[in-house]
């Protein structure tokens, strides 16, 4: 086994044994990379890091060749906790959903420094104080976008007339994408859900911009109710089952 340093986001943990932990990383060089951090709920000074989720740690690791996907974690130094982000409920509810929601989506060890980042920059935008709840669909946007699952916004999925051409359009979730009014009157297309010309140019915009540049987009509170109605429908066809952070937000009211 030769060992691998990288930087990497706590996704989630899990006991193991009486000292142990199981940990789902998410890493900058490498992925999501599943390890076993030994004796750390017994020695805890051993390590720089107490392994909170979406804590942005250094991690150290001993790959296996072969025989599985659990990897031996030796060292962890903790680089930023977000502490802004953790004084916040509503805030501490959204960044553990975006951590909830990357490791239902993505496959183990299939390398994406872009969706790092993201995760990175919407940390850092939710501790900026910006709206918590924007930061969450531009996060929704450009993952979606990163892992191909994008949907189509640039004309109709079935017809193909331009969206500019389109006087009203509607959303099909299952479809994955907007339908013209008379694509979206045709039986066995499913359920379509209208939406506005201002939620498909934020949609645009969100794809075509920076994480940075989007901290201080205002949205109206229409568009913004759309785009959580849209998003959350197309995020949980994507899932098998409901996330628990979306789950407490919705009880909270978040």
């Amino acid at each position: 086994m030769s060992a691998t340093k990288t930087e990497a986001f706590i996704l989630k943990t899990q006991d193991y044994r009486d000292t142990s932990l199981l940990v789902d990383f998410y890493t900058r060089d490498f992925g999501k990379v599943k390890g076993i951090v030994k004796g750390i709920r017994d020695a805890r000074a051993r390590y720089g890091s107490t392994l909170e989720p979406f804590s942005l740690n250094e991690i150290l690791f001993y790959k296996r060749k072969r025989g599985g996907d659990l990897h031996q974690v030796t060292q962890v130094e903790l680089i930023d906790l977000f502490p802004e982000v953790r004084e916040d409920l509503e805030r501490l509810s959204y960044a553990s959903y975006f951590t909830e929601l990357l490791n239902q989506l993505v496959e183990a060890e299939e390398p994406a420094p872009e969706i790092f980042d993201l995760v990175r920059d919407c940390l850092r935008f939710l501790t900026s104080g910006a709206s918590a709840k924007r930061c969450a669909r531009i996060f929704e946007i450009k993952l979606f976008e990163h892992l191909g699952l994008l949907p189509e916004i640039k004309a109709c999925v079935i017809c193909r007339v331009p969206a500019q051409e389109l006087e009203l359009a509607y959303f099909n979730v299952s479809l994955g994408g907007i339908q013209c009014k008379d694509c979206a009157a045709k039986k066995g297309t499913g359920t379509s859900l209208p939406v506005s010309k201002g939620t498909l140019h934020f949609l645009g915009h969100v794809c075509r911009a920076e994480v940075k540049e989007l901290q201080h987009v205002k949205v109206s509170q229409g568009v913004g109710e759309e785009l959580e109605k849209i998003l959350r429908r197309f995020t949980d066809f994507h899932l098998s089952n409901k996330l628990k952070s979306l789950v407490f937000m919705e009880k909270l009211g978040f």
